[in-house]
């Protein structure tokens, strides 16, 4: 018979402090970081349903506007969004369905993929706001790897050079970086640089010299030639009507559009107290005098019945 053998103490937390402070506090620290994100999906995805552009949604500090880029893109993959519960809520705060939440944030992530594509320093293969002798250098190697005459990418060649002819011009390029500052530098500041391809020359085969190449399709040329004018005809139509606008208002002797804003500033304009006052009091005058001649009326109309009886 083996002796008697003393009892194991049995485990217990109070006497291990490693499982009662170490672990725990990093829960907290992990739980409260969740929460964080919890609360600033909750707050970002208000912001999303609120804005009207991307440019309305991109005014704070860099890591909140990187933060909302990011909540774009999660959200644009709906249920499998990792905020899908945060979409779900905000949708019932708002009196909307899931999916109306999920197609404002893809109507917005769209939007900004398509200013980037049709930017003309991307366009280009510059950097956004680069100088002008970076411009002349860039359409100098554009020019010379993708020229139609040397087996080069027709297409690009018409994109590029539609872009430098907007960009070497100074009325007009003073004219598009105000208008890329307003709806591509609040979002830009933020989006990944390596998302920026340049344009790069097609590679080149040569065909054997005893085979002599086919004739281009004139059809597929007017296709590619359609899909380039697509892509910068609104910002050169844009320039050119307003160019147009401005010279038939300076034809009608209103200073051009800047002075045609001027007076419509002026006429809508606040309207002092004083000038308040006075129209009151003019009005008031009137009304006592339209009072005083409806009773001199009432007792002509009184007299002229007792002359009749």
């Amino acid at each position: 018979m083996q002796p008697n053998r003393p009892l194991a103490t049995p485990f217990s937390f109070r006497r291990h402090p490693i499982f009662v402070t170490s672990a725990p506090r990093r829960n907290i620290r992990r739980m409260r970081a969740v929460l964080r994100n919890r609360r600033s999906a909750l707050e970002g995805l208000g912001k999303i349903l609120d804005a009207g552009a991307p440019e309305e949604l991109f005014t704070g500090s860099d890591e909140e506007a990187m933060f909302l880029y990011d909540l774009l893109q999660d959200t644009a993959r709906a249920r499998s969004s990792s905020y899908y519960w945060e979409i779900c809520r905000t949708a019932r705060r708002r009196g909307v369905t899931p999916e109306y939440v999920v197609d404002r944030a893809a109507v917005l992530l769209n939007a900004i993929l398509e200013r980037r594509r049709t930017d003309l320093y991307r366009i280009l293969g510059v950097p956004p706001l680069a100088s002008g002798e970076m411009v002349r250098l860039r359409w100098f190697e554009v020019a010379k790897r993708h020229h139609p005459d040397t087996g080069g990418d027709g297409t690009l060649f018409r994109l590029a050079k539609q872009a430098y002819d907007v960009l070497r011009d100074p009325t007009r390029r003073t004219e598009y970086e105000r208008f890329w500052l307003r709806a591509h530098g609040p979002f830009e500041r933020v989006l990944p640089r390596e998302d920026e391809e340049p344009i790069e020359a097609p590679e080149v085969r040569k065909a054997p010299e005893a085979v002599e190449a086919p004739p281009p399709s004139t059809l597929a040329e007017e296709q590619h030639t359609a899909a380039a004018q697509a892509v910068l005809n609104p910002t050169s139509r844009l320039f050119a009507l307003r160019a147009e606008l401005d010279r038939r208002v300076a034809a009608a002797g209103l200073g051009g559009v800047s002075g045609l804003v001027t007076r419509l500033q002026t006429a809508l304009g606040a309207v002092e107290r004083a000038e308040l006052d006075a129209l009151a009091s003019e009005v008031q005058g009137v009304i006592g005098e339209m009072e005083t001649l409806r009773d001199d009326l009432a007792a002509v109309a009184t007299l002229k019945n007792r002359l009749r009886a």
